[in-house]
């Protein structure tokens, strides 16, 4: 069996819905001791056989070689927070807990001759049942049933993490008929019940679909004798939605508000606030119906963009003598192309002396009231390779250079030939060596 890892959502769920479980729960597998002893063999009471965890043990009780006796009433009031228990004839023990009297009655079920392994086994469903399964089906199951308000997001968030576990069982299923070993046991007695609920009122046939070995391990269960003796006919949800209260033949029922079980009769504001709550669920159930549409709907093709149009490499192709200025009167091309701008330009520039220091001065031994400006540009590595470095610092003094000249001085920026120059002279030396020895 694969471990399923509650998230935090998960065990939120489970904290809350377990005391909800029990102060709902409407069975108790109970007597008290002076009950019992009055009587031969093991005695139940059963105020309400409907709920899951009394279903565990009512199946379970088939199983049993003396079946116990089922008695309608109400437990004592001390132990009534313990339910289901079950009084042992001629005994003062009481078993509590779904897990210990499901295990006592289902004496039948070949216990003895299964191994410390499937032992093992058999608790870690047990448990898997309880603490986790039942808790999930509670809380997607219970606001249908109008048991308790409708939370959104516990309720969807809930039905997420149902989905999850379940899905991990429906992986473990695949090899196996049963849980544990082959045939019928406690285990599958046990999650079975506690799938009863998401089976009859929340897992559609779309969800069904995913989860085949799962729907036919719960089918393969719920038809064996012993569990139609006690389920009845079962029928698996078509559509995930409220559950409606069937309503009462006597015309006071319908008419005026009618105490239920001896309880005092709700007033208006009551049935007001029942009106509204019935009225949120509709549309939270309009809601979550709208979207397991959308999911079902196959997915619309995506309107596929219009590819872009490569322009290409525009070239300036007016022929233009070399020293001559190229033509600035032409429209320029819809996109940038370094190849159009920078053609022609470097020969023009030339001509026009822009290089030299004398730029518009006759000679360069002319005095130049403004002054002189004169820079190295470092050269690269002996490597050769540039990097970010070389265009940062060129860039910079490109800057100063062109400055000073718009300011009238002589400039010059010379190329340097001294960077890193004894590094450079030992490099070049050992490079040597080692090829002319």
């Amino acid at each position: 069996m694969d471990v399923a890892i509650l998230s935090a959502d998960a065990a939120n769920i489970l904290f809350r819905t377990l005391d909800l479980l029990q102060a709902t729960s409407q069975i108790s597998l109970l007597t008290s001791p002076k009950f019992a002893a009055k009587r031969n063999g093991h005695a139940v009471c059963l105020p309400h056989p409907d709920d899951l965890r009394s279903l565990l043990a009512l199946i379970a009780a088939e199983y049993c070689p003396s079946p116990p006796r089922i008695v309608t009433g109400d437990p004592p009031a001390h132990l009534a927070k313990l339910r289901p228990a079950l009084t042992l004839a001629n005994s003062d023990v009481v078993l509590t807990g779904p897990c210990a009297v499901g295990w006592f009655l289902s004496s039948g079920l070949k216990k003895g001759k299964r191994d410390a392994k499937e032992e093992s086994q058999l608790w870690q469903w047990l448990s898997f049942a309880e603490n986790e399964l039942i808790p999930l089906a509670c809380a997607v199951v219970f606001p249908l049933l109008g048991v308790t308000g409708v939370d959104k997001q516990l309720q969807h968030s809930s039905r997420m993490e149902l989905k999850r576990v379940l899905g991990i069982l429906d992986q473990t299923l695949q090899p196996k008929t049963y849980l544990v070993g082959e045939s019928v046991s406690l285990a599958d007695i046990a999650v079975s019940m506690a799938a009863l609920l998401p089976f009859k009122y929340a897992l559609e046939p779309s969800d069904r679909k995913s989860l085949t070995n799962l729907t036919r391990w719960f089918l393969t269960c719920i038809n064996q004798p012993k569990f139609q003796k006690v389920l009845g006919a079962v029928t698996l949800c078509e559509k995930m939605a409220p559950v409606s209260p069937k309503a009462s033949s006597t015309p006071s029922a319908t008419a005026t508000s009618a105490p239920a079980a001896g309880g005092p009769p709700k007033t208006e504001a009551q049935l007001k606030k029942e009106a509204k709550k019935r009225e949120k669920l509709e549309k939270f159930q309009q809601k979550m119906e709208m979207a397991e549409k959308k999911k079902q709907q196959p997915q619309s093709e995506k309107k596929s963009k219009p590819e872009k149009k490569e322009l290409g490499v525009v070239t300036y192709s007016i022929p233009t003598p070399a020293g001559e200025k190229k033509d600035v009167l032409s429209p320029l091309p819809d996109a940038y192309s370094p190849q159009y701008v920078e053609a022609a330009w470097y020969p023009w520039w030339e001509k026009q002396g822009f290089f030299k220091p004398e730029y518009g001065r006759k000679s360069v031994s002319e005095p130049n009231p403004r002054g002189l400006f004169m820079m190295c540009i470092p050269p690269p590595n002996v490597t050769g390779s540039l990097h970010l470095g070389h265009a940062l610092t060129n860039a910079i003094q490109d800057c100063l250079t062109r400055w000073h000249r718009m300011r009238g001085e002589t400039t010059l920026w010379n190329p340097g030939c001294d960077h890193a120059g004894i590094a450079t002279q030992v490099v070049v030396e050992k490079k040597l060596k080692r090829e002319r020895g």
